[in-house]
């Protein structure tokens, strides 16, 4: 490839980083990671997944999986085997979902009401037992998130069962280092993990963060600080800011 667009090996890796925010290698790992990942949601079993998906072995699978989280099979099942608590709170945000498993928090979600909120937790795992009724066992984790979302002292450690790739968790660590009152930019996030060039890849994992503002992505800020995008829009975004802005003034 680089010889037919008349470059060295060398310029063609820094023009993919450049575009893409990671090195070839690491694109063609996640695009097979992604693969494994579509087969198990739609019912194959994990050893016909793996292979379709280029795996040499079970063995290079699961070491993409080895932070903790759901294994492989547990979340091609859609969670199956899991039992996920949640509850629900109101914040100037709008609504707030979190949902446990016996493990750590695995998902927090803003939206408009708790039915548009339940909906969302049983989409994302579709197999897992999921109380039919709020808990009053999470208000430990509703305290963190209702702390966060009015800028207030979060209380305690949270125990964590999220899934991600080893990249992604280098980046969400990172995020909670942010302190309150502060961002950062993305660029600053790749360097601060050992990762300047990948700027686009920090974007991409904290789009994809299961618990925001529990891993605070909405510290993470344009170059230039401007306000860039928020799964739930600029305008959230830019609420929490303020609000930490004022605590930390």
């Amino acid at each position: 490839m680089a010889r037919a667009g008349a470059a060295t090996v060398a310029q063609l890796q820094r023009s993919f980083r450049g575009v893409l925010g990671l090195t070839p290698r690491d694109y063609v790992a996640a695009c097979r990671r992604r693969r494994f990942l579509d087969r198990l949601k739609v019912g194959q079993s994990v050893t016909d997944a793996l292979y379709e998906a280029g795996y040499g072995s079970p063995s290079r699978v699961y070491g993409t999986f080895e932070l903790p989280g759901m294994t492989p099979a547990s979340y091609g099942r859609g969670g199956q085997g899991a039992r996920i608590r949640w509850s629900t709170t109101g914040t100037s945000l709008g609504r707030v979902l979190v949902a446990a498993t016996d493990r750590g928090l695995c998902f927090v979600e803003i939206g408009p009401d708790d039915t548009t909120l339940i909906d969302g937790l049983r989409r994302e795992f579709p197999r897992a037992f999921v109380e039919a009724k709020a808990s009053p066992a999470l208000g430990p984790f509703i305290d963190v998130a209702r702390a966060i979302a009015f800028a207030k002292p979060v209380p305690a450690a949270v125990p964590f069962d999220i899934r991600g790739t080893a990249f992604q968790w280098r980046v969400w660590r990172a995020l909670t280092r942010i302190p309150v009152g502060e961002t950062r930019a993305y660029s600053r996030v790749a360097a601060s993990i050992g990762r300047p060039e990948a700027t686009r890849a920090v974007a991409r994992a904290c789009a994809t963060n299961p618990i925001s503002l529990v891993v605070p992505c909405h510290r993470v800020v344009g170059r230039d600080g401007s306000v860039t995008g928020y799964r739930w829009g600029t305008d959230v975004k830019m609420a929490l800011l303020a609000k930490e802005g004022r605590r930390r003034r």
